[in-house]
């Protein structure tokens, strides 16, 4: 299964309200060592489009159900998902993100 979403990073908001639907605990601690506005919306914005990605291969509506972390890498990488690959890109105002799940 596959899927695929685009946002607009103005667009994103940094409010607690917001940030509290679609980031873990994890996810928070990685956002909150940022700094600065622009990094934190992309983080918060590649979060938003990868999720959604994930929504519309699996159908499943819980954000909260899926932690996007960095590896020591830097790639990100879906905890305790290791059938879901993930990509993520932000440039020019926007983050993108694609899904692939493995069934087999």
């Amino acid at each position: 299964m596959t899927g695929i979403d685009i946002v607009d990073l103005k667009r994103v908001p940094l409010q607690d309200s917001f940030l509290k639907r679609i980031l873990t605990e994890k996810e928070m601690k990685e956002y909150m060592r940022l700094s600065g506005t622009q990094r934190r919306r992309e983080y918060a914005g590649g979060r938003f489009a990868c999720k959604e990605a994930i929504f519309k291969a699996t159908q499943d509506p819980d954000y909260l159900h899926y932690s996007i972390l960095h590896g020591e890498n830097g790639r990100p990488y879906v905890e305790d998902h290791p059938e879901i690959e993930i990509s993520i890109s932000h440039d020019g105002g926007i983050a993108a993100a694609v899904v692939l799940i493995r069934t087999e």
